[in-house]
């Protein structure tokens, strides 16, 4: 949120957000953490909690117009996550973003987060570890996003 708010970049809209066509349909929807389903938290779709999280950061820094003719989109490229290891657990979240004003894009990126933690034998300690180092992705990628110079020249002034 700190880099989005002293970043000199003019406020921006959010447009839609979904699965990427050459993404697996199932990754949108529910990833397994071992052997239990862990579906979006907006019980809708993993892009779409994607887009609700940037609309979110953008919000909070002061930085997102709903009428603004500066648009991010995305598409949800991978998701993924490994906990079925009892020693390190590993997680990927990419997702393409683009920039458009006026019908011109002005930015197109694939970035990716990935993550690795320790984990635990007992699945009680290592599945809502998992869910945490997870959902923590999400803010991950986005501060690579906001931390992009070419996004930010995207949306200056």
């Amino acid at each position: 949120i700190q880099t989005l708010r002293t970043a000199e970049i003019s406020s921006a809209s959010v447009g839609e957000f979904k699965l990427a066509p050459t993404a697996k349909p199932t990754i949108d929807r529910s990833i397994s953490v071992r052997g239990s389903q862990l579906s979006s938290p907006n019980d809708e779709s993993f892009a779409l909690y994607l887009k609700y999280s940037l609309l979110t950061e953008l919000q909070a820094a002061g930085k997102y117009d709903a009428s603004a003719p500066t648009v991010i989109t995305g598409q949800l490229t991978e998701n993924e996550l490994n906990a079925a290891g009892f020693s390190t657990a590993t997680a990927k979240l990419g997702a393409k973003f683009a920039v458009a004003r006026a019908g011109r894009t002005l930015f197109e990126k694939t970035l990716l987060q990935e993550s690795s933690w320790e984990s635990s034998f007992v699945g009680a300690v290592a599945i809502p570890e998992a869910i945490n180092q997870y959902t923590e992705m999400y803010t991950k990628l986005l501060a690579k996003l906001f931390a992009d110079d070419e996004f930010k020249q995207a949306l200056k002034p």
